[in-house]
């Protein structure tokens, strides 16, 4: 079984009395964080070191059992060596240190071992030394039958500490850790609040960096959470609340559209996919798992539909002040269902390309319904939008893909492959 070892028996280092294990970072504390890659590598049980049971240790407690894993709590080593079977694999995190699931899974890979790094920045940065050029980098990877020395040693010693020393004496294999890794944010060691402060814009800022996924409102969204987020997430605002409201922004704007405010109701609708995008963006840095859900279910997708429900309810509301049409509010509801269905099919035919993310922005599409609709030739607008979105589409298909040019010769070739079948 694949066990975790996180710890809060070192204090932190600006005399406040918090452990490291315990200071927050984004809304959460170390602990946290650590458990988060544990659970995410697969570790089916968590054994945390602690002087007693305070609060923050039985809510860490709370999210190990919600994802999936037991929970168990050490004072000491010897306490840890009973707790631990010789077949068991130990993923031990160091006090303080924070870094990404990639990471670890990168450098320690299926095998045991211990991530080290040049004695002299690695002293510097507050790890541990352990011979004569390397320092430790606050996790390692071992079989569960070493931490039997730990019954033999003193109650006073740290344990973590203690199964490093005893990782080197097994001569346990060695992974440097490159330094591209600790100036992106995605391995470092957090001894004090000050610290935690310091680094936190950094943390926050490579989760964010890949969440706007092109699109102006993706990137938009991405930088409000950059702006917003430590606030939220130190005030507890989970990103639930935030796809609440934006549930509540989309009903809002129905109801102005419903009383024909309708600039302000496809305004109201963008920034409604606009808050959406930020939860979901605030739910990855939060690390929240998604809970248990139908295989056919998904809420963003669900979300997304009915949005573009209310798109179309608007738009065919629209239509009701151009009374020279013919059943003017049939005539809205088709053309809005052909333009959003063609947005879609656009959106998921030409997933590759670049400009796809432009036909899912519904902050865009907000932006020219709410001018089209300040229009007396809303309805031409409309006509005019599906059949330049019918255009892109018969372009686009028609474009030579990168690759695909046909021999010389006009014969058809198979394609190559790298490695022989």
């Amino acid at each position: 079984m694949r066990v975790a070892l996180l710890s809060t028996l070192e204090p932190s280092t600006d005399g406040a009395g918090t452990p490291r294990g315990l200071l927050r970072m984004g809304g959460r504390s170390v602990v946290q964080h650590q458990l988060g890659v544990a659970l995410a590598l697969g570790c089916e049980r968590v054994i945390c070191l602690a002087d007693g049971l305070p609060g923050e240790v039985i809510a860490l407690q709370h999210a190990a059992e919600r994802g999936g894993a037991s929970f168990q709590v050490a004072a000491d080593g010897r306490a840890l060596a009973r707790l631990v079977r010789p077949d068991d694999e130990l993923l031990v995190f160091a006090d303080g240190v924070v870094a990404s699931s990639e990471a670890v899974s990168t450098l320690l890979g299926g095998r045991s071992g211990l991530v080290v790094q040049p004695v002299e920045s690695g002293v510097a940065a507050g790890y541990e030394r352990i011979d004569l050029n390397h320092a430790g980098a606050g996790i390692l990877r071992l079989p569960g039958r070493l931490a039997a020395g730990l019954a033999e040693l003193p109650e006073e010693w740290n344990p973590v500490s203690a199964l490093l020393r005893i990782a080197v004496q097994s001569s346990l294999r060695q992974v440097v850790l490159p330094q591209a890794l600790v100036g992106s944010g995605n391995w470092t060691l957090i001894r004090s609040d000050a610290e935690a402060h310091r680094l936190e814009p950094q943390w926050l800022r490579r989760h964010t960096e890949n969440g706007g996924g092109g699109g102006p409102a993706r990137w938009l969204a991405a930088r409000l959470v950059e702006w917003l987020g430590p606030a939220l997430l130190h005030a507890g605002t989970r990103p639930s609340v935030l796809t609440l409201g934006a549930g509540a922004l989309a009903l809002i704007a129905l109801l102005a559209a419903w009383f024909g405010a309708y600039p302000a109701a496809f305004v109201g609708l963008g920034v409604a996919w606009l808050t959406r995008r930020g939860a979901a963006i605030l739910a990855r840095v939060h690390g929240e798992r998604a809970p248990a859900r139908p295989a056919w279910f998904d809420p963003e997708a669900a979300f997304d539909l009915a949005l573009d429900g209310a798109f179309a309810a608007a738009i065919a509301w629209r239509f009701t002040l151009a009374p020279s049409a013919p059943s003017a509010v049939l005539h809205g509801a088709f053309i809005a269902l052909t333009l959003l269905g063609l947005l879609r099919l656009m959106a998921a035919v030409f997933s590759g390309r670049r400009w796809k993310s432009w036909l899912e922005d519904r902050l865009v599409l907000a932006a020219a319904l709410a001018g089209a609709s300040l229009s007396v030739l809303f309805d031409v607008a409309l006509m005019a939008g599906v059949l330049g979105v019918l255009a892109l589409g018969l372009a686009a298909a028609h474009e030579p893909r990168p690759g695909a040019a046909e021999p010389e010769d006009g014969a058809p070739r198979a394609p190559e492959r790298l490695t022989p079948p």
